[in-house]
């Protein structure tokens, strides 16, 4: 049995569609359509963005009215020539003069002669005095950087008052240096007066150190100072 399209009965499936005469003639028109509106696009775009924008100039000519430097000014003249000197008339020679002999001689004049004082004596020069070196400054209040402690104490005891264990102290008198330690120390005063207490003290004087005075922010050497040192002996063991 065959099936027969009842809707279109001159349509047979198996067939090739047919061409539609109007849709391809929509379908072209609307391609040019569509290149043209493209070519006008790209036309307005190029105008606008590519294609060089040349402007002409044009130039003005002005006129200019060179103004020539004045001529220089003439030369001087030339000075005039020097006058001619005329000679001078020759110098006629006056005739000699008739010298007197045998004129007597003036008489001598008799002037005393003048005496001049004697020069005074020079006065004797006297050198001036030279002023006292000023006293160096006692310092009272040391500025301790560095001081000997117990064990130095000990170290330099003297050993017979150490076997004894008798105390004392010693005083010494220093100078200060500009580094701040001390120099030329001499015992002031020792007790008792033969345990060498005060040999001890001048040892132990090096392992002091103090603070300089300043003078402009730069360290000076100048001051002197007592140093007190009391020795304590040691416990029993």
């Amino acid at each position: 049995m065959t099936d027969v399209d009842i809707a279109h009965p001159s349509h047979n499936p198996f067939d090739l569609p047919r061409r539609n005469k109007n849709a391809t003639r929509t379908f072209t028109i609307a391609l040019l359509v569509a290149i043209l509106f493209h070519v006008v696009v790209g036309y307005y775009v190029y105008r606008a963005k590519f294609k060089p924008n040349y402007k002409n100039y044009s130039e003005q000519k002005e006129e200019v009215n060179l103004i020539h430097p004045p001529p220089p000014p003439p030369p001087p003249p030339p000075p005039p020539p020097p006058p001619k000197m005329e000679k001078p008339p020759p110098i006629q020679p006056r005739p000699p003069a008739n010298v007197p002999l045998n004129i007597p001689a003036p008489p001598p004049l008799n002037i005393a002669p003048v005496a001049h004082p004697a020069p005074p004596a020079p006065a004797p020069v006297v050198a001036p005095e030279k002023p006292p070196p000023p006293k160096p400054t006692l310092i009272t209040q040391p500025d301790w950087l560095r001081q000997p402690d117990a064990d130095d104490l000990a170290r330099f005891y003297p050993e017979r008052a150490s076997r004894m264990s008798i105390g004392g102290h010693a005083t010494i008198h220093c100078a200060v240096t500009a580094g701040g330690t001390l120099t030329d120390c001499s015992v002031a005063s020792e007790t008792p007066a033969d345990q060498d207490f005060g040999s001890a003290a001048l040892k132990m004087s090096k392992l002091f150190k103090m603070r300089p005075a300043t003078r402009d922010g730069v360290p000076v050497a100048g001051g002197e100072i007592n140093i007190p040192i009391r020795f304590a002996p040691p416990p029993p063991e």
